[in-house]
């Protein structure tokens, strides 16, 4: 009998295609509630979810012909991965995929709030001819610092800054740097305090965990230089959303570029205060929004579960 694998999150056809032609049967339902997927989940070998679905113990341990719980996507933090490892399942993602997306993203968000282009837009539609509102700054010759530059999108960053816009790079991660900084020609720095006083724009790239929550808080924005800028597409707690406020409200900070929050979508009031600022720029979690990336994760899934699952 074929292996059964549910897809509970939308991804690219590609990889169900792969996943199916390797004799998988394969249900694809991406509006599965959590007590429906408790229901269902023991007729299958694996699940696939993005980062929707919320992969939690008691679904872990009602699933008792799971091989496999993949993650079409970057971090596992929607995984339960104690129980997963309890039971020992095999846990899969793909966190080299969204490398050049979500690098992309970064420089993006980093030119739009140095340059004001959301706001020069949103004045355009409204008809405002703003001109006088507009004086920005360039990219060329600042310094970039990239917190967690041990990383594949952390060290395209910094690849891409140094290489594209001729800044200069500081790398902080706590995984050794020392041979990555000297390939790619940014310097490395074993304090994150460091880091933050002598960047211009300071960029996240690490996973949430523990020790990454509110990594960026209210005490090390006062050791970041005045007028700096801030980039975050990688989880919304990393930094102190509230900090992070009073900082650019205060003008301790310049701006933000944004793609990840406390809650997605905003719901506090602060948080809602925070993506209303005209010195912030918002995305709604797209990272990994692109046709390329989407397609990429879809495919690696399916060869890692062909792997995994016909062993």
């Amino acid at each position: 009998m074929a292996a059964k694998i549910l897809v509970t999150d939308p991804i690219h056809e590609d990889g169900i295609t792969t996943l199916k032609e390797a004799g998988f049967e394969v249900t694809q339902n991406p509006n599965l509630t959590p007590d429906q997927l408790m229901k269902v989940i023991p007729e299958y070998d694996a699940l696939v979810v993005r980062g929707r679905t919320k992969v939690t113990s008691a679904i872990i341990n009602a699933g008792s012909k799971l091989q496999a719980v993949a993650r079409s996507g970057v971090g596992l933090d929607n995984i339960d991965l104690e129980a997963a490892r309890k039971r020992s399942l095999q846990i899969i993602s793909t966190p080299a995929a969204p490398t050049t997306s979500v690098a992309e993203l970064t420089v993006g968000l980093v030119l739009t709030v140095l340059r004001k282009i959301s706001f020069a837009d949103r004045a355009m539609k409204e008809g405002r001819w703003a001109k006088s509102e507009l004086m920005g700054r360039e990219l060329k010759g600042k310094t970039v610092g990239v917190v967690g530059a041990a990383g594949r999108i952390g060290l395209e960053v910094a690849r891409i800054c140094l290489q594209g816009f001729e800044t200069k790079v500081i790398g902080y991660d706590v995984l050794d740097l020392t041979e990555k900084a000297r390939s790619v020609g940014f310097r490395a720095v074993g304090k994150v305090e460091e880091l933050l006083s002598g960047s211009d724009i300071v960029t996240i790239h690490v996973p949430y965990l523990p020790s990454t929550h509110h990594l960026i808080n209210a005490k090390t924005i006062t050791g970041m230089k005045s007028g700096s800028i801030v980039i975050n597409p990688s989880r919304g707690d990393i930094i102190d959303g509230q900090a992070l406020l009073a900082a650019l409200k205060s003008g301790k900070l310049a701006g933000a570029g944004l793609d990840v929050f406390h809650a997605e979508p905003p719901k506090d009031d602060w948080e809602k205060e925070l993506v209303s600022l005209p010195n912030v720029v918002c995305t709604s979690h797209i990272g990994a929004q692109t046709v390329e990336c989407q397609r990429l994760e879809s495919t690696m899934v399916a060869d890692e579960l062909i792997k995994t699952l016909k062993k």
